[in-house]
């Protein structure tokens, strides 16, 4: 029995077969599941949606807790999670009875794991916030300070967070959900306001 190599990693070959070729459904179905999460936003655009800040907020790491750890890797304790920092923020911004006010700002929450699956970090797209909040700096120190204050589920080190104003929602839309695929949509649908 011969191995040709010319053969294994033949351009024209893998070309030909791409369509059979598991790899590459697996990739073609990435790129469906990210384009039907950008038009889910885009059309939540075309509905009202006017975002203005974009947040990255990191959860603990779990330090030498192997129950944290596996906590990260764990779907639905990560929603619930994504629940206590959204009441959190929520309530700070609105009151104990935010869910009731009709006029407060909308937000599209997901969680992308990069190459470790135990950091996740968490995408936060929202709209203008109320006084005194819609500022950079303010806004900065609620989500760095505050939130992991009150929310022991979010890292704890200071500057971890990132705030900036949206200007393209196109290119902000495709990162966020750039790990979309058949396992995790990457858009947390049960928290997101479209």
């Amino acid at each position: 029995w011969r191995y040709k190599s010319t053969q294994c990693f033949n351009m024209s070959t893998l070309k030909l077969k791409s369509k059979f070729n598991p790899i590459v459904q697996i990739l073609n179905g990435n790129e469906k599941h990210q384009k039907a999460n950008i038009k889910l936003l885009s059309d939540a655009i075309t509905k009202g949606f006017k975002p203005k800040w974009y947040c990255v907020l990191h959860f603990n790491d779990g330090g030498l807790s192997n129950k944290q750890k596996f906590r990260r890797k764990q779907t639905d304790q990560v929603q619930d999670d994504l629940r206590v920092i959204k009441n959190v923020l929520y309530t700070e911004l609105y009151g104990n009875k935010w869910h009731k006010k009709s006029t407060r700002a909308k937000s599209v929450w997901s969680v992308e794991y990069g190459d470790n699956p135990d950091k996740p970090h968490i995408n936060l797209i929202i709209e203008s916030l109320p006084y005194p909040y819609d500022d950079y700096r303010s806004f900065y120190v609620l989500i760095d300070r505050f939130l992991p204050n009150k929310c022991k589920c979010l890292s704890g080190h200071k500057d971890m967070s990132h705030v900036q104003p949206i200007n393209d929602t196109e290119p902000t839309f495709s990162y966020i959900t750039k790990e979309s695929d058949f396992r995790n949509s990457t858009l947390i649908h049960q928290l997101n306001d479209y």
